[in-house]
């Protein structure tokens, strides 16, 4: 997947908020943003938030390659 510098940046901070949300120690409910509320900055089309909320799973869970469909 082809990300814009904007882009880009934003995904990198969505897949820090996405792996500080499943942390097993967080106790009680996560108080940071979320992964989502982060890529709605970009005010993306649905298609492009979706493609860009695969990737950043994908990322987290360390999977680089397989997230490059587009």
């Amino acid at each position: 997947m082809t990300l814009t510098h904007a882009e880009s940046l934003v995904v990198r901070r969505a897949v820090a908020a996405y792996r500080a949300m499943r942390n097993k120690t967080t106790k009680g409910a996560f108080q940071g943003r979320t992964a989502d509320e982060i890529l709605e900055e970009l005010h993306p089309t649905p298609s492009r938030w979706f493609a860009l909320a695969a990737l950043v799973i994908a990322r987290a869970n360390g999977e680089r390659e397989s997230a490059s469909r587009s």
